[in-house]
C-alpha cells in the first residue's frame, strides 16, 4: 500500500512497561522541544499517557498508558515531511536511554509493525520460548530496527490466598477483600464527568499521608467482614510477592503472542518478509512445541486481504473486454487473439517498476487495466484493417497482415506515444500513490507498441493463413 502524501507524520514514544508518566513527560516534552527548533515544522500536538484520535483512516488510535506519549507533526509541505523523518528515524529512535521513538509517516497499510510473526498455543511458557529464540535470530537481519513482542515486560505483583477457615470465621470473601484492597491501595471506579468529548473516571481511594504505599503495606493492612473486626490482612490470607505477565494477548481465543519487526526508513517489508520466514521455518524445523502454530499479520496479512479483491475485479474487467470484444469481431478466435496479446504489456510493466525502484501497489493494479485497455484498442485498430483488407479488397492473409502492420505503425505509434508520455508527470513527481500507475502505463505502452507492430500481424497469419488454402483449393476445384 502507498504511503499517504501529507505534511503530517506521527511520533510515539515508549517505555518499558511500569515508567511512571512523569519519565514518560520528561523525555516528551525534551523531543517536543527539539521538533519545535525546526522551521519546517508548524505545530507539534503532544499526547501524553494517551493516544490521540483518529485522525487518518488507517492510523489507528493508540492505548495510552503511563509508559506511552504521542505526537501529531504538522510540516510546511511533503517534501519536509520526508526531510523531517530522513533526519530523525534513525538518529532518535533510542536517543533516550530506556526508550523506543518511533516516527510514523502516514500510509494507507493499517498494521502495527512492518512484519508481525504470531506464535499461538495455550501454554504462555512455550510461546515466550519459541518469541526468544526468534528474536534473537531475528536481531542479527541489519534491515529491522526494533524488535519486540505484545506480551511487554513482566509486572511485579502480589498474590493473597485466604484462609478459608479464618476468612469465614471472620466474614471475609473475595469480593469484599477485593473491593476494600483496591479503594485503599488503587481506587475504585464511581463514574465518569465528561469535559467537551473527552471522559474524566472519578476514583474512590483512601488517602495515605506523608508516605506512598510499599508492597509490605498490603500484609499489614487491616480489613474487615461485614459484621467483623479489623484484622490485618496476614492474619486470614498468605501474601507473597510475585511476578505477571505485562499482557496477554488472544486471537480468536487462542494466545497468541507476536514479535513484531519494525523496519528502518527506506527498507521493504516485501523484501525482507521472506528472510523473516526462511529464519521462522529454521526455527520452527528443530524444535516446536506441540501445540504451537505460526502465521503471519502485519503488510503480508494486509496485502493477502486486500489484493484478492484486486484480482477479482480485474478479472470481472477482462471479461467485459473480452466479451466486447467477441460482439465487435463477431468472432471469439479473433477476439481472444486481441486479448491474448495484452499479456506482452506485463513484460514492460515489469521493467518499468524494476528501473523506477518503485512497488508493485493497487495503483499499480489501476495501472494494469488502463494498459489492458490501451492494448486492445491497438489490437483493434490492426485487426480492423486486416479484416477490412482481406474481405473487402481481397487480399491475401499474408498480404493483408503485412500491409496492416505497414499503414497502422503511424496511428499505433501516436496513440502509444502519447498515452506513455501523458503520465509522465506522474513518474517525475515520484509520488508513491500515483508513481506506480504511471510507471506501468508508460513502460508498458512503449514495449507493448513494439511487440504488437511486430508479433500480432505474425500471430494473425500463423492463425488464419490456412484460410487462404482452402480458398485456394476450392478455386481449383471450380476449375
Amino acid at each position: 500500500m502507498p504511503i499517504a502524501e501529507r505534511n503530517q507524520f506521527a511520533v510515539e514514544i515508549y517505555l518499558p512497561n511500569g515508567s511512571s508518566l512523569e519519565q514518560t513527560e520528561v523525555i516528551a516534552q525534551d523531543l517536543e522541544k527539539l521538533l519545535r527548533k525546526e522551521k519546517t515544522v508548524v505545530s507539534v500536538t503532544s499526547f501524553i499517557g494517551t493516544g490521540s484520535p483518529r485522525f487518518q483512516t488507517a492510523y489507528a488510535p493508540k492505548v495510552g498508558g503511563p509508559n506511552f506519549a504521542q505526537f501529531i507533526v504538522n510540516t510546511t509541505s511533503n517534501e519536509d515531511t520526508e526531510l523531517l523523518l530522513d533526519k530523525y528515524s534513525t538518529e532518535y529512535a533510542y536517543h533516550y536511554p530506556n526508550a523506543f521513538v518511533k516516527f510514523k509517516q502516514l500510509e494507507y497499510e493499517s498494521v502495527d509493525a512492518d512484519i508481525d510473526v504470531r506464535i499461538s498455543g495455550e501454554n504462555i511458557a512455550d510461546l515466550k520460548k519459541v518469541a526468544d529464540t526468534l528474536t534473537t535470530k531475528l536481531k542479527k537481519l541489519n534491515e529491522p530496527i526494533r524488535i519486540y513482542t505484545n506480551y511487554e515486560e513482566p509486572l511485579p505483583g502480589i498474590k493473597i490466598t485466604l484462609d478459608p477457615v479464618e476468612s469465614n470465621r471472620l466474614g471475609v470473601n473475595e469480593g469484599t477483600l477485593a473491593l476494600g484492597l483496591a479503594s485503599r491501595f488503587g481506587g475504585t471506579p464511581i463514574t465518569n464527568i465528561w469535559e467537551n468529548d473527552y471522559s474524566l473516571p472519578v476514583v474512590l481511594k483512601s488517602k495515605w499521608e506523608n508516605k506512598d504505599p510499599v508492597a509490605e503495606d498490603v500484609s499489614n493492612e487491616y480489613v474487615a467482614g461485614l459484621l467483623s473486626p479489623s484484622v490485618p490482612l496476614r492474619q486470614i490470607a498468605d501474601v507473597s510477592a510475585n511476578w505477571t505477565e505485562g499482557q496477554i494477548n488472544r486471537r480468536n481465543g487462542v494466545r497468541t503472542l507476536s514479535v513484531f519487526v519494525d523496519l528502518k526508513r527506506g527498507e521493504r517489508s516485501g523484501l525482507v518478509q521472506p528472510k523473516v520466514e526462511e529464519i521462522v521455518n529454521a526455527v520452527t524445523a528443530k524444535s516446536l512445541p506441540k501445540g504451537v502454530s505460526i502465521s503471519y499479520g502485519g503488510v503480508k496479512e494486509s496485502d493477502g486481504e486486500t489484493m484478492p479483491k484486486l484480482i477479482k475485479a480485474l478479472s470481472i474487467s477482462i471479461v467485459i473486454i473480452f466479451f466486447i470484444l467477441v460482439f465487435h469481431f463477431k468472432k471469439i478466435s479473433l477476439a481472444t487473439l486481441v486479448l491474448a496479446s495484452t499479456s506482452l504489456s506485463i513484460f514492460g510493466a515489469a521493467i518499468g517498476l524494476k528501473v523506477m525502484n518503485v512497488d508493485f501497489s493497487i495503483t499499480a493494479v489501476l495501472g494494469i487495466v488502463s494498459l489492458i485497455g490501451i492494448i486492445v484498442r491497438n489490437g483493434i485498430i490492426m485487426y480492423d484493417y486486416t479484416e477490412e483488407l482481406r474481405h473487402k479488397h481481397g487480399k491475401t492473409v499474408f498480404e493483408a497482415s503485412l500491409e496492416a502492420g505497414k499503414r497502422r505503425m503511424r496511428p499505433i505509434f501516436l496513440t502509444s506515444a502519447a498515452a506513455s508520455m501523458g503520465v509522465i508527470p506522474m513518474i517525475i513527481s515520484k509520488s508513491p500513490l500515483w508513481c506506480p500507475m504511471g510507471t506501468v502505463i508508460s513502460f508498458g505502452t512503449i514495449f507493448s507498441m513494439i511487440f504488437i507492430l511486430t508479433l500480432l500481424p505474425l500471430a494473425y497469419w500463423l492463425i488464419y493463413k490456412h484460410e487462404d488454402k482452402n480458398i485456394s483449393k476450392d478455386e481449383t476445384e471450380q476449375l
